[in-house]
């Protein structure tokens, strides 16, 4: 199985975040409600960046094709008395205000399996956080190679990136039997 997913450190690190209150989230401004590649989740007494970013990434299980360029999710520690830089050069960036106490921090992870042609993956698409007054979704594209995050409010993940988008993807045109398992783990 191949997993693109948030290691345990980074799950320990959003964890985290729970009871805290999430001050803003910082964007860039090249298409409303996305950013490229990264952004930055401020809290009360920490900054999370998080970045949905490409590196070679094992797609099927036999080695016909063993690396893929993907995009998978992750997050560190990032410094908020530095300025946030857009993955974009001479992008600008937008801090928006929040101001809410963090209730649940949730990942959506989509299960994609064709066995009979070596596909075996989980892949995390989405931290979903949930404050007193909103539902923040941070997503990622159901085209792997694709490095933008979907900034969304109130809204519902199989809206933002129905799985049905996720079928057409990966069934070689109908050719293939692939199933696809949603998941959303609180944390």
């Amino acid at each position: 199985m191949t997993r693109w997913q948030f290691d345990n450190m980074m799950i320990q690190m959003l964890q985290g975040i729970v009871g805290k209150q999430f001050l803003s989230f910082e964007s860039d401004t090249f298409v409303e409600g996305q950013s490229y590649c990264t952004a930055r989740l401020n809290f009360d007494n920490v900054s999370i960046l998080l970045k949905n970013e490409e590196e070679e990434i094992t797609i099927f299980e036999d080695d016909v094709v063993p690396y893929e360029e993907a995009a998978k999710f992750s997050c560190s520690i990032s410094n908020p008395n530095q300025p946030f830089i857009s993955g974009l050069d001479g992008v600008a960036v937008k801090k928006h205000v929040v101001d809410e106490l963090v209730m649940n921090v949730a990942i959506v992870s989509d299960t994609i399996q064709c066995i009979e042609h070596g596909v075996n993956i989980v892949i995390d698409m989405a931290l979903i956080i949930r404050t007193e007054n909103h539902t923040y979704i941070f997503s990622k594209s159901h085209v792997w190679f694709d490095e933008v995050i979907s900034i969304n409010i109130d809204k519902d993940m199989d809206d933002i990136c129905p799985l049905l988008s996720d079928l057409n993807l990966w069934n070689n045109d109908g050719a293939w039997n692939v199933t696809i398992e949603r998941v959303v783990r609180n944390l």
